[in-house]
This record gives structure tokens, C-alpha cells and sequence, in this order.
């Protein structure tokens, strides 16, 4: 008898239902929140770090405002195919930014190289206060 009841097997209240929930809004399209970016501090200023696969350095904005190093990232797929007719079709918009309080920062020693995915960006502390621009990725 005691196979026959399926819930008692799965411990007091542990039923699917709350599988059911988390489950509910764990589609791909919903899952992507951001880029992973590593941001450290040294000595003589901050590097910075982001993985960015597969997105052009031209839909990259980096920019440094009022203590703030952001960057953000626009990026448009479309998978087309030569065929007229044909049955799929499939298009993809990616954005997103990310904004990092770094204090006291030269806007105009910011040096930022973006390779193989990897956005790499140096720049030192500044003695003055944090001043506004935008910078231009090598």
C-alpha cells in the first residue's frame, strides 16, 4: 500500500508543485543578464575586464561620468538564409549596460583594447575630481 501513494515517498509537503514554479520562467530568452565583468583595484589605478563573445567593437560604448565607469553593449543577429521560401527565420537584440562607481579617475588616461571577446580597460586614480568622456576602444 504504501507505493501506491507517490506523495509520501517525496518527504512531508515536497511536492512537484514548487518545481513547477521555479521552473516557470527559466527560458533562455529570459535568462541573459548581462556580461560578466571583472573590475580590480591596484595600486595605480583599476582594471577592468569584460567577456563580450561573439559582440563587434563597434556596438560597444565605453564612457566615464561623474565617478562612473559604464559600459554598454548593443548587439543585433539576424540568421538569414539565401533561400526565398524560407521556414525559419531567426533575429536576436541583445543591450545591456553596466555601471561601476570608480571614484577619482583621469578620464584622459583611460586606455581600453578590445580582443578575442575581451574587453580590457586600464586607467589610473586621478588626484582631481572625476571628470566626464567618452572613451575610444582600440
Amino acid at each position: 500500500m504504501y507505493r501506491l501513494m507517490p506523495f509520501r515517498r517525496q518527504g512531508r509537503g515536497d511536492f512537484a508543485m514548487p518545481q513547477t514554479f521555479q521552473n516557470l520562467f527559466n527560458w533562455p530568452e529570459l535568462s541573459w543578464q548581462g556580461f560578466n565583468v571583472d573590475v580590480k583595484e591596484t595600486s595605480e589605478g583599476y582594471t577592468l575586464q569584460a567577456d563580450l563573445p561573439g559582440v563587434e567593437k563597434e556596438n560597444i560604448k565605453l564612457s566615464v561620468d561623474d565617478g562612473y565607469l559604464t559600459v554598454a553593449v548593443r548587439q543585433d543577429q539576424i540568421t538569414s538564409e539565401d533561400r526565398d521560401n524560407y521556414i525559419c527565420r531567426e533575429r536576436r537584440q541583445m543591450s545591456s549596460q553596466r555601471s561601476f562607481y570608480v571614484g577619482n579617475v583621469d578620464p584622459g588616461d583611460v586606455v581600453a583594447s578590445y580582443q578575442n571577446g575581451v574587453l580590457d580597460v586600464k586607467f589610473p586614480k586621478a588626484a582631481n575630481g572625476p571628470g566626464n568622456r567618452e572613451i575610444q576602444i582600440q
